[in-house]
């Protein structure tokens, strides 16, 4: 992990421009202009380093936690979770809808609700996963998102279990009128997984200097 610095500089440019081509699609679907960005990237240590999703997830004390996520398979092999408070994605799903949120406190999700999680996830889980293989010549198979709904010491406990060293963590902010709403982006990959992705990141951080 040397020089991390410099690879998470890379990886959030990268990842910037895969979140500006899911917004631009988003927002041809609502119909109203919305912003992506990645202000952070960190690779992070599972057995060392602590989940600091409470602290960049805007949530309610004992909140619930709602998630999107796809898996890796053949050539590289892990997962991928789009991660926002169930709070305020019931907010961004009533703005998506152009509908009044009248009730702040009901956390009821209906079958709408879900398909649109799950179309949301998909399209930015979709272009943040393909453009970057795109960009470093990564051939990336993954299945459709599922969605489920978690409290955060779930979550967790689940993302901590994997069996995995390392995963990376892209903090994501979503703009949409005057509403922001932040979440996560956690890639939990196998080590022969996350070192060949580093690897290449490595030979792209030398062709800068070339």
């Amino acid at each position: 992990m040397e020089n991390r610095d410099m690879t998470q500089d890379i990886l959030k440019e990268l990842f910037n421009i895969s979140v500006g081509r899911a917004a631009g699609i988003l927002s041809d679907i609502v119909q109203q202009k919305i912003h992506l960005n990645v202000p952070n990237v960190k690779i992070l240590n599972v057995s060392s380093e602590p989940y600091a999703i409470d602290e960049y997830i805007s949530m309610k004390k004992n909140g619930t936690l709602m998630v999107s996520t796809l898996s890796f398979k053949e050539n590289y092999t892990g997962k991928a979770s789009l991660i926002f408070s169930a709070e305020k994605m019931k907010t961004f799903i009533s703005l998506c809808l152009q509908e009044e949120q009248t009730d702040t406190d009901n956390m009821d999700f209906n079958d709408v609700d879900f398909d649109i999680i799950k179309e949301i996830g998909n399209i930015i889980l979709n272009c943040i996963i393909g453009e970057t293989g795109n960009l470093l010549n990564i051939s990336f198979k993954y299945t459709l998102p599922e969605v489920r709904l978690f409290n955060l010491s779930e979550f967790k406990y689940d993302y901590q279990n994997t069996g995995n060293l390392y995963v990376l963590i892209l903090y994501i902010t979503f703009v949409i009128g005057d509403t922001e709403i932040e979440g996560a982006i956690i890639v939990d990959l196998s080590l022969h997984s996350l070192n060949d992705l580093l690897k290449r990141i490595s030979l792209l951080e030398e062709s800068l200097y070339e």
